[in-house]
């Protein structure tokens, strides 16, 4: 398994408390954009295609609590 970056984790952390990535954007100061793209590496560092999925892999692997 790969490793996210910070920043994939502090969005990942968001969206297990159940915010959009228009949220967390701006939560974070950055544009929504960016964040999809976060998320996006993230789900192939990880091998999932869903959101959901994602946040499921980064709670097993202990990424995020």
């Amino acid at each position: 398994m790969r490793t996210v970056t910070p920043r994939e984790t502090e969005i990942i952390g968001w969206m297990a408390a159940g915010k959009t990535a228009a949220e967390i954007a701006t939560i974070l100061g950055i544009s929504p954009i960016t964040v999809n793209t976060h998320i996006s590496n993230a789900k192939v560092r990880l091998g999932v295609f869903k959101d959901t999925a994602l946040v499921a892999a980064a709670l097993r692997n202990g990424i995020i609590r």
